[in-house]
């Protein structure tokens, strides 16, 4: 989930780097961005309706399960390296943002898949050194795969705990969505070498859907319905309206991922959908930020107008209301979580001697 991009992989400098139109700006470290201006133009700001925002601002239970999860990462068996990394990736705020309304069991179950995904995904799947193993019909026969790794081992202790007391068919549906994600997850990884070989990126389009597919928000919609003890009707999940929040819904993640990560994708000569904006059209960082911007609202004015007509009627089931009400909380709660998590906010853009930093506007 949220994935960032892994190692440096090409040859072009992170220094001072011009835009096709010659504009040009600088990444710089934090420390070296402390001092100077902000830029908080109106065009560098996310316009969001109010009803997005939780208005919990963070699980009270985040911390503590922040502490379970290293615990549980250690009795699986993670290297110091390892370890390391998970301490870094700042779990409290990463499922306490977005999830701000679950029980505390259920912070502590979301925090554990959560986590497992991002190192795992860190540490195996951008190095295309693993795949998705654990099928439906491992989960429920409760017959095990062989020759597991210490993330397998993970993955089998957490679905094993997540099917009780589902269905066998939203068994099926989350396991072949983590397949679905580790396919498309492996394919971003091949372009990413790609890009690293031969400096070329795939194109914006197909870089969007591929950005869209590997944050995770698929299999993440499935996780809410584990948050409330209960399943969405089937029929629901088929319609095309509800296919098209989710897709929505990932999106949205995806580009604000980049957005936020763009100083430290560059840092690392990564691609990143704001430098393919820019060299496919010409576009200074900041225009293509803004374009990237213009879109993501763009989707959450679409988001909710198809949710005032999956949600109108009176006898909507309640289920509904509180599963759109949460995709929003943690649609929004991944970006915000983004723009202060340290993983994303190591390096800054600086043009003219301000450093560009988009912001949340709430309307």
């Amino acid at each position: 989930m949220n994935k960032t991009k892994g190692e440096p992989m090409s040859n072009i400098s992170p220094g001072r780097i011009r835009s096709p139109m010659g504009g040009s700006f600088t990444i710089v470290s934090a420390e070296a961005a402390a001092s100077l201006p902000r830029d908080d133009s109106a065009r560098l700001q996310f316009r969001v309706p109010e009803a997005w925002r939780s208005p919990v601002a963070r699980n009270p239970f985040a911390g503590e399960a922040q502490g379970r999860v290293l615990e549980w990462f250690a009795a699986l068996g993670c290297t110091s390296e390892e370890l390391e990394r998970a301490r870094a990736f700042d779990i409290a705020g990463y499922v306490g943002v977005p999830f701000p309304m679950l029980s505390q069991e259920k912070t502590v179950l979301f925090a554990r898949f959560l986590s497992l995904w991002l190192l795992w995904d860190d540490m195996h799947v951008e190095n295309l050194e693993h795949r998705w193993r654990i099928g439906a019909e491992h989960v429920l026969t409760g017959r095990r795969p062989p020759e597991m790794t210490r993330f397998d081992e993970g993955w089998w202790q957490l679905f094993e705990e997540l099917a009780a007391g589902r269905s066998a068919r939203w068994s099926r549906g989350i396991c072949q969505a983590m397949a679905t994600w580790s396919d498309a997850a492996v394919e971003e990884a091949t372009a990413m070498r790609h890009y690293g070989e031969t400096g070329v990126p795939p194109r914006f389009e197909r870089q969007l859907e591929l950005r869209s597919a590997t944050i995770g928000m698929y299999v993440t919609l499935y996780l809410l319905e584990s948050g409330y003890e209960t399943e969405l009707p089937y029929k629901f999940h088929q319609q095309p309206t509800v296919r098209r929040l989710n897709l929505l819904a990932n999106e949205l993640v995806g580009v604000g991922n980049d957005i936020f990560s763009f100083a430290k994708d560059q840092a690392q000569r990564q691609p990143n959908l704001v430098s393919t904006l820019m060299a496919e059209r010409g576009l200074s960082v900041e225009e293509a930020i803004q374009v990237l911007i213009r879109r993501h609202d763009e989707a959450i004015l679409e988001f909710d107008q198809l949710a005032r007509l999956l949600g109108s009627g009176a006898r909507t089931d309640l289920r509904i209301h509180r599963w759109l009400r949460d995709v929003r909380y943690a649609t929004l709660g991944f970006s915000l979580w983004e723009a202060q998590a340290p993983r994303y906010t190591s390096y800054k853009v600086v043009v003219r001697e301000r450093a560009i930093e988009p912001m949340f506007a709430f309307v």
